[in-house]
């Protein structure tokens, strides 16, 4: 007989005694050997979902996490064969938990957004004490005391019911719920603790929302701020103009006349005098005073409000600033212009005007120079000033973090015109001024 026509006999088996935990250990073989149960096959769904669920969470936009919880609510409900789910948020400016989200099977009243407190107050009461609710069977397993519970759930037709609570750092800050209209069931121990790691994540979820959405927010009341400063700023400044323009005409149209007035009185008084030689030299010094007075006063008329720029444009009005800065200073300027456009609207030729007189101002108080430069031209498309010296020099990371008040008025009147402000200095080695402002101007 060959090897192929051997015959496979069973062999001879003694019975073996088997305690409780063999027996548990070789049933467990047994069920790893068969198909699995139906219990165990649930239970893995559950877990390959609480994955993809833990991974969609991770990355959802902050402005889909609403959307995505009511989704997952709905596949809960379906998976667990209930009617009803839902997420309750604990607000904490209004000290209420608030069922936020939800989802109900067709034919089931829907979840509404109810404040728990107030209508489900027993609930409420044991949810903060973070007590699970675990009610199979309604309304038999509520207590005496929650007598609007019991209304409410005679009143919707629900059989059965479970919220757990969901903490974060020890405290409460919501719960997660699922309801049965058809019949009472059973809520074990494992899977409050599975549903209780969904509720986590939606948690978790909702508090990144909230983040985002308290930043963005901070954002806009920085933004809205900034922006109002800036409103602020530009008000100030034309309302700075305007009281300029007229304290300057004040000053033009009557201290100056009124000087010149009192002066050529003094020089017809100085004939009329009859012993000239003591009086005259006194008159004269007073006469000397009153012109100078005079034509200090034009000066300062002329710095308020520079009518010339209204008479003769920005290239002469820049001219004579120069001129005057020079005579007062003691600082030459090289003044450099080339033909600019006209007509140039006014705010332009204003701020530059302007700056340019807030960086001759600079030079005087700081640079420590006795030569300077001005130069003023179009390069493409944009008209672009430059003031410049080979001075002290500083270090504009220092300034720029908390910047001076004329250069703070420059970059606002710049701002103001869509213009761009550069500053560049190094200590020992001057300072520059630009100003590019452009020709096409863009509509706010």
């Amino acid at each position: 007989m060959g090897p192929e026509d051997a015959v496979l006999c069973p062999l001879p088996v003694q019975p073996l005694e088997f305690d409780d935990l063999t027996s548990d250990l070789c049933n467990g073989l047994e069920e790893a050997s068969c198909p699995l149960a139906p219990a165990v096959q649930a239970r893995l769904h559950f877990e390959a979902l609480l994955v993809e669920l833990s991974a969609t969470f991770v990355n959802v936009p902050a402005s889909q996490v609403d959307s995505q919880i009511e989704s997952a609510l709905q596949r809960l409900v379906l998976f667990l064969g209930v009617d009803r789910g839902g997420l309750a948020e604990l607000l904490v400016a209004q000290k209420q938990l608030v069922i936020t989200h939800s989802y109900h099977m067709p034919g089931v009243p829907p979840q509404p957004r109810i404040i728990v407190d107030e209508q489900l107050p027993w609930y409420a009461k044991t949810i903060y004490q973070g007590v699970v609710l675990r009610l199979c069977r309604l309304p038999d397993d509520l207590p005496p005391e929650a007598t609007l519970e019991q209304e409410y759930c005679l009143q919707i037709g629900l059989k059965s019911h479970v919220m757990i609570p969901l903490k974060v750092m020890g405290s409460v800050v919501g719960a997660i719920g699922f309801a049965s209209f058809r019949g009472s069931r059973d809520w074990p121990d494992d899977l409050i603790q599975r549903l209780r790691l969904v509720g986590e994540i939606f948690t978790n979820a909702l508090a990144r929302k909230r983040a985002d959405e308290a930043l963005q927010a901070r954002e806009r009341s920085v933004q809205q701020t900034r922006e109002g400063l800036r409103k602020l700023a530009a008000k100030l400044i034309h309302a700075q103009e305007d009281e300029r323009r007229r304290i300057a005409r004040e000053m033009h149209d009557d201290w100056t006349q009124r000087l010149v007035v009192l002066s050529i009185e003094m020089a017809t008084l100085e004939k009329q005098l009859g012993d000239p030689e003591r009086a005259l030299p006194l008159l004269r010094t007073m006469q000397e005073q009153l012109v100078e007075l005079s034509e200090d006063v034009h000066a300062l008329s002329r710095q308020l409000h520079p009518s010339i720029l209204d008479d003769l444009g920005l290239i002469e009005a820049l001219r004579s600033e120069c001129a005057s800065f020079a005579r007062r200073e003691g600082i030459a300027v090289v003044y450099c212009p080339e033909e600019v456009p006209t007509p140039l609207p006014k705010d332009s030729a204003l701020c530059i005007y302007r700056v340019a007189q807030e960086a001759l101002r600079n030079i005087a108080k700081h640079a420590a120079v006795h030569e300077a430069w001005v130069a003023l031209g179009v390069t493409g498309s944009e008209l672009v000033l430059r003031v410049q010296d080979k001075g002290a020099g500083f270090d504009p990371t220092g300034t720029r973090s908390q910047p001076g008040l004329g250069l703070s008025s420059m970059e606002e009147r710049v701002r103001l015109i869509q213009a761009e402000l550069t500053v560049t200095s190094a200590l020992g080695q001057g300072t520059t001024v630009e100003v590019l402002v452009p020709l096409a101007r863009r509509v706010p």
